[in-house]
């Protein structure tokens, strides 16, 4: 009889539950998801890649089918950057475009000064390389961000999930100016969060939380770069930052968009085909430019 595998991979002592979406010969792409935005939920906005090239998506470690260690120390931005290595070696990806959207984003950083090797291109999404180093609005960010993550873990230990999320919720309808045009509801939130569970969500805060300050260190990325934002997402300044230190990178601002792939999406897809349309043809990627 003929097994059909599973799209699982054992690596690092955990299971990694991936998809390999698409075919053909073009260099993979492998996108990274988001906190608590597992590869499930995320899926639909990917598939249009997966029309010209192999498309990698994964759930990171403690994120819905993937292992959810207990012990929060057993989540680093560095380990998550190695699952996602051990990964594509398990499945014979030796070399790939690496992306991800804002905690993705964190873990293509920090894939990219640790397996500099396996990129084809690097793709830093709505995120930002650095964690509160630096004196500027960039680093202003990062540690606002520090005591929310702080905050996010305490409210998740303290009253679960479901409850954080509808406090979440009540909290931006009231202090988020672009509440109205955002593409991302409450439902949502709350069908995301359901693949999640409390140890997985506590584990990637600490992660995050805990990461390197990379900005020391993404001068030395050597691959075709874009940094790309949303004009009203809190982590522009890191992003323009982030590109300054890239030398030839690819800055892009998506305008009326705030965090996260889904607003203007068809922007999102856009420009990432035509930053990998210029790599694989060889052409210069740098330059700044707003859509």
């Amino acid at each position: 009889t003929m097994s059909i595998p599973m799209p699982y991979a054992d690596v690092n002592d955990i299971r990694i539950f991936y998809e390999v979406l698409g075919s053909g010969d073009a260099t993979p792409l492998v996108m990274t998801h988001g906190f608590a935005g597992p590869s499930g939920h995320w899926r639909p906005e990917l598939l249009p890649f997966a029309e010209k090239r192999p498309l990698v998506i994964y759930d990171v470690r403690g994120h819905s089918q993937t292992t959810v260690p207990a012990n929060k120390d057993s989540y680093s931005m560095p380990l998550f950057a190695g699952d996602l290595a051990a990964l594509l070696k398990t499945i014979g990806i030796e070399r790939a475009h690496i992306g991800g959207v804002s905690m993705g984003g964190m873990v293509t950083a920090q894939f990219a000064v640790d397996f500099p090797q396996m990129c084809a291109s690097v793709i830093i999404g709505d995120s930002t390389c650095g964690n509160g180093v630096d004196p500027g609005p960039g680093g202003d960010w990062e540690r606002t961000m520090q005591k929310g993550m702080q905050m996010l873990m305490h409210m998740v230990e303290k009253y679960g999930l479901k409850q954080t999320i509808l406090r979440e919720h009540e909290w931006k309808q009231t202090n988020d100016p672009h509440i109205a045009d955002s593409p991302y509801s409450l439902d949502d939130d709350l069908e995301r969060e359901s693949m999640m569970t409390d140890a997985g969500h506590i584990g990637a805060a600490h992660a995050m939380l805990t990461r390197p300050d990379l900005t020391s260190r993404i001068g030395a990325i050597a691959a075709p770069t874009l940094i790309m934002c949303g004009a009203w997402d809190d982590f522009l300044p890191c992003a323009r930052r982030d590109h300054s230190l890239i030398a030839g990178s690819r800055f892009v601002v998506r305008e009326r968009c705030g965090h996260g792939s889904r607003w203007r999406l068809e922007t999102f897809h856009s420009e990432i085909e035509a930053f990998l349309a210029d790599v694989e043809s060889g052409r210069d990627v740098a330059g700044e430019r707003t859509v």
